[in-house]
């Protein structure tokens, strides 16, 4: 999934900044083109790169040794996508690909499957994920039923309702959201950001208006159904991280970052941190078990609820972050680092 696990910091006025003495230091790790995208896939980190004009998949075992995966794309988009988003349930590997073309410069999407030894581009008909109606593509997600994408796709009723394809049989199918919470109305119109796994389903972050009110939303997915939330004083809820029964959600409120403590939806005190409307954010990872938020602010820096401290290495827009094997992995300037 493109928008994965990071977020927002700056040295704030009145509050403890760590110095150079408290910097957490990392390491680059070596790769032979840029990352775009990181997915833990069991004790091994899977990486989506891309040289100049084609896709690669990479792995790095827990001993540290990089390896490629054969890629098999089927669609001449295929063989020129960026890695939109990567997800996997320890076995299978699920990505999902894109790259603008045609007479109106649309995203072209391709969606892939395999392990780390191949992962292969499974051609979908045209009115899959395109044509007359179609939103944008979120990103997948693994859940206990099987992968998910998530995206929107044009309602019956108003605006985009946020859209959820389910896959069987190398095929992906756009599942009806009418009837459901994924459903927009001239009364509320919903639109989903990111996406992430929730135990066994899976979480979508998101905004939606009503009478005018904007409110940051969550949808959640419990292997069976559909339920949604609103966030309390919140814009936009951007990125989210579910671990020990807990789910970590960043996002904006009035221009600032907000976090929220699910599954009661607690927003938690933070920095006082701009956020941009048009700002990605990345969702936390646990770092010793504590929540904690990576982003570029005249250099990479943590922040946590106990402080924050500059990262010795990265530099450069924070793009994805993951934890495997007792490392966390940031793509920073587009390269990868790592720390224990």
């Amino acid at each position: 999934m493109r928008r994965l696990t990071l977020a927002v910091l700056l040295v704030l006025t009145g509050c403890s900044s760590g110095g150079a003495d408290d910097a957490v230091r990392f390491t680059a790790v070596d790769l032979s083109a840029p990352p775009e995208a990181l997915a833990a896939h069991g004790d091994s980190l899977v990486i989506g790169t891309r040289p100049s004009d084609h896709p690669e998949l990479v792995t790095r075992d827990k001993g540290g040794v990089i390896g490629n995966s054969r890629l098999t794309p089927a669609s001449p988009y295929g063989r020129e996508a960026h890695w939109y988003g990567i997800t996997s349930d320890g076995t299978t590997i699920t990505g999902v690909g894109g790259q603008r073309g045609g007479a109106h410069g649309n995203v072209r999407w391709s969606a892939w499957t395999g392990d780390a030894r191949q992962i292969t581009e499974k051609p979908q008909a045209f009115s899959t994920f395109g044509g007359y109606g179609a939103g944008e593509l979120i990103g997948p997600v693994r859940t206990k039923r099987g992968p998910l994408i998530i995206g929107t796709w044009e309602s019956a009723k108003a605006g985009l309702d946020i859209a959820v394809w389910t896959y069987a049989a190398d095929t992906w199918t756009r599942q009806p959201s009418a009837g459901t919470v994924l459903e927009s109305s001239q009364e509320l119109l919903r639109f989903p950001l990111g996406v992430a796994p929730d135990g066994d389903g899976a979480i979508v972050t998101g905004w939606q208006i009503a009478k005018g009110v904007v409110s940051a939303a969550v949808w959640r997915f419990d292997g069976e159904t559909w339920t949604t939330a609103t966030l309390p004083d919140g814009d936009a809820a951007l990125a989210a991280r579910c671990w020990d029964g807990t789910c970590h959600v960043v996002g904006r409120s009035k221009g600032k970052l907000a976090w929220w403590s699910g599954p009661e939806w607690t927003r938690l005190a933070v920095p006082d941190v701009p956020v941009g409307d048009d700002q990605p954010l990345v969702a936390p990872v646990p770092v010793r078990g504590v929540p904690t938020l990576f982003v570029d602010h005249g250099g990479v820096r943590l922040v946590s609820e106990k402080d924050e401290r500059p990262a010795d290495g990265p530099s450069g827009e924070v793009v994805a972050a993951e934890t495997v094997g007792g490392e966390v992995f940031v793509i920073a300037g587009g390269r990868l680092w790592r720390t224990s």
